[in-house]
């Protein structure tokens, strides 16, 4: 394929919509080309050492060949990462050492390497992307938890503005002013938030 034939490639598929629709670090518009990408998104968002990712920001090429790869993502380690996701389109095999020449440490992900517990409880967290916390909530959630040292989440529940208490909390979450365990099991009631260390 020449670069010609790459970009039109690339155009035509950024008509599908995946779910779900918010970002909250991504930088510039949210495109991607197959549900895993997606998925790989909402895992982007609630890293902690991902600082910024975008979209199909940036080709790489060489000579003959363009690649638009999946994201772009920065880390709090202060390195540049070009992340593609495997099994929706050939990933040319001169891609890696192109991007590590120019400045980007790359990797490929597969639908397998997305943790699905993790996954869950990220696009159930996305939901809340959106939620704006008053001051009021924030100050009483983090001052309890600064008291406490934790909260069960049920506990927490009962702290913040009413109906609107989950939504405060899912977005304090990705605001990454308090933090969640994401990994062993799908957030409940039980589920344990401390204040972040970020």
């Amino acid at each position: 394929m020449n670069i010609g034939q790459s970009r039109h490639a690339e155009a035509s598929s950024q008509s599908q919509i995946f779910h779900p629709l918010h970002t909250v670090y991504c930088i510039g518009a949210p495109r991607f080309r197959s549900q895993v990408a997606r998925d790989a998104a909402c895992l982007l968002d609630v890293d902690e050492t991902v600082e910024s990712w975008s979209c199909q920001s940036r080709s790489f090429s060489d000579g003959t060949d363009l690649h638009l790869p999946d994201f772009l993502v920065n880390r709090d380690d202060g390195d540049s990462y070009v992340v593609d996701i495997l099994g929706q389109r050939p990933v040319p095999s001169w891609v890696p050492r192109v991007a590590e020449l120019e400045g980007f440490r790359y990797q490929a992900w597969s639908e397998d390497d997305l943790p699905p517990v993790r996954l869950r409880n990220a696009k159930d967290l996305i939901r809340y992307a959106r939620v704006e916390t008053s001051l009021v909530d924030r100050v009483i959630l983090l001052s309890a938890l600064k008291e406490a040292g934790s909260l069960r989440l049920s506990e927490a529940i009962t702290m913040a503005s009413g109906t609107k208490a989950i939504p405060i909390i899912f977005s304090m979450i990705l605001q990454r002013l308090i933090t969640i365990d994401m990994d062993e099991e799908l957030i409940g009631p039980d589920s344990v938030i401390r204040c972040s260390r970020y």
